[in-house]
């Protein structure tokens, strides 16, 4: 900026109220703060719902699955020596075996497909803060139902569930023979992950052996790691380690396409709601070509003192451009309020049917708010200097005749 477009600079800046509160600047200002304040409350909540869906995910499943690599069961020798192989291994914070198999559970004519789990509760159990009303270790009889589980089949905390076990290897001229049995619901399960929650059922490690008529052993070891996202790297290292009679299932093996596709979703999302941006960029536009025609004579002299209409432009720009940066820094800090609002309401919440999980959240990060105020500010940039290429067009001598 040299010493004229320094000089009208400081000038416009000390007369606001003449060159600033009209009501084309107004508008934009409005509308590119509401334009980028909707685009960064779209970009928080879906990287809050993004970042909620994969802390569920890793609450809610191993984060690496050891298995038999001919699905057949872990015997407690090779528990053993599964753990005194990966005792070494820094990143691993537990290994926890346990047992899953599909049932169908039964109250009355309700029949719904669950996923049973069992574990060893005389020692640590993965899931404890996921339980309504922990009351202590689970007795055998017992079992932990997902509360939307409970929700569909009508029962609460003290009811009767009943477990049903198709055998398919007892086929007979009846039909399918079932093993059933009966159990109390003991406490809730509610992760928030709405899977979990609407087909999980944990129970003792005798109960299921009872129930699936299956011999000491265990179906899987869990495996909790400190960092859950180099989860495919250690799965292969564990694969080398234990050999072929065993697998390493890492948990992204399942869930990476989900995250993928709402990593996608809210890219998407970000791009639509760029073209608000754009559309706030017309009254940019329509208040630059106001601010021309408004200031000819001033554009008149600063020709014939021999300005050039590059420096022209810039002085235009500089004033535009300042007001247009704060309203987007502005639009973004109105983002982050609108965003904390939605979190914080309680009047709609998401469906977990739908999206998975049913708990709205927003999450405001460093790269997500550099990539809102880079491309908001690239595309009211091109607003601002597209009316401009009109000063190259203007004479001199038309403009002094205009103003007369």
């Amino acid at each position: 900026m040299d010493k004229l477009e320094l000089f009208f600079f400081k000038r416009y800046l000390k007369a606001p109220k003449r060159n600033f509160f009209r009501f084309t600047f107004v508008f934009m200002v409005m509308g590119i703060v509401l334009s980028v304040g909707i685009l960064s409350a779209g970009l928080n909540l879906f990287q809050g719902y993004e970042s909620n869906l994969k802390s569920l995910l890793l609450d809610s499943f191993a984060h690496i699955s050891i298995q038999s690599s001919y699905g057949e069961l872990i015997s407690e020798d090779e528990l053993a020596t599964i753990q005194k192989r990966l005792a070494k291994r820094g990143e691993i914070v537990s290994a926890i075996p346990s047992m899953e198999h599909p049932l169908m559970a039964q109250k009355g004519d309700k029949i719904r497909a669950i996923t049973l789990r069992a574990y060893d509760f005389s020692q640590e159990f993965p899931y404890q803060k996921y339980i309504q009303d922990a009351k202590g270790e689970l007795q055998s009889g017992e079992v932990i139902v997902g509360h939307y589980l409970a929700e569909e089949l009508g029962l609460g905390i003290g009811d009767s569930i009943e477990l049903n076990y198709p055998r398919f290897d007892r086929i007979t001229p009846l039909g399918i023979h079932t093993a059933q049995n009966k159990y109390k619901i003991a406490d809730l399960y509610r992760s928030g992950y709405y899977e979990s929650d609407r087909s999980l059922v944990i129970s003792t490690l005798k109960d299921a052996r009872a129930l699936l008529f299956l011999p000491e052993g265990y179906s899987r070891i869990e495996l909790r790691l400190k960092d859950a996202d180099k989860a495919g790297s250690f799965a292969r290292a564990y694969s080398e380690v234990l050999g072929h009679d065993y697998i390493a299932i890492p948990w992204n093996l399942y869930a990476e396409s989900l995250l993928r596709l709402v990593a996608m979703e809210k890219w998407l999302i970000f791009i639509v709601f760029s073209f608000l941006v754009l559309i706030a960029g017309i009254n940019v536009i329509s208040a630059v070509s106001t601010i021309i025609i408004d200031k000819r004579s001033e554009i008149a002299v600063l020709k014939s003192l021999g300005a050039s209409p590059r420096s022209i432009k810039r002085l235009f720009a500089f004033r535009v451009g300042t007001v247009a940066i704060l309203s987007v820094l502005i639009g973004q800090a109105f983002g982050a309020l609108l965003s904390w609002f939605v979190e914080k309401q309680s009047f709609y919440s998401l469906k977990g049917d739908v999206y998975f999980i049913d708990t709205l959240g927003a999450k405001i990060t460093f790269p997500n708010l550099t990539v809102v105020f880079l491309v908001a500010s690239f595309l009211i940039f091109l607003c601002v200097m597209l009316p401009l290429r009109q000063i190259e067009k203007m004479q001199i001598i038309e403009l002094i005749r205009h103003k007369r």
